[in-house]
């Protein structure tokens, strides 16, 4: 082999060396932004659903039982007089703080 026919070989061979480091990158940046845009779309997807309202842990059939109602106030008149009694839970309750008096009620089983 001559000097000439030695470069030749050394500049096909880097030419094929770059094409191939060429391919893996491109390859590389395909699989790095459909992961990116798979992230982003799944957040998105969760974003959208959880502000128009459809948020699956406040959904009605869920493990957990929510009762919302008005306090109901009963008067029985005994030989002392008259007193008034309130249903009341024995388990936790939280207020929701609305001003129409209704209050909720959330219970669940362990």
């Amino acid at each position: 082999m001559t000097d000439n026919d030695r470069a030749t070989a050394r500049a096909r061979g880097q030419a094929i060396r770059e094409t191939r480091l060429a391919r893996a990158r491109a390859i590389r940046r395909r699989i790095i932004a459909g992961a990116v845009a798979l992230f982003v779309a799944s957040w998105l997807l969760i974003t959208i659903v959880l502000v128009s309202g459809h948020d699956p842990a406040l959904a009605k059939n869920s493990s957990a039982t929510t009762v919302a109602s008005t306090p109901s106030t009963t008067t029985s008149s005994d030989t002392s007089g008259t007193s008034s009694s309130q249903n009341s839970s024995t388990s936790s309750s939280s207020n929701s703080g609305s001003s129409s008096g209704t209050s909720s009620v959330t219970t669940s089983q362990s």
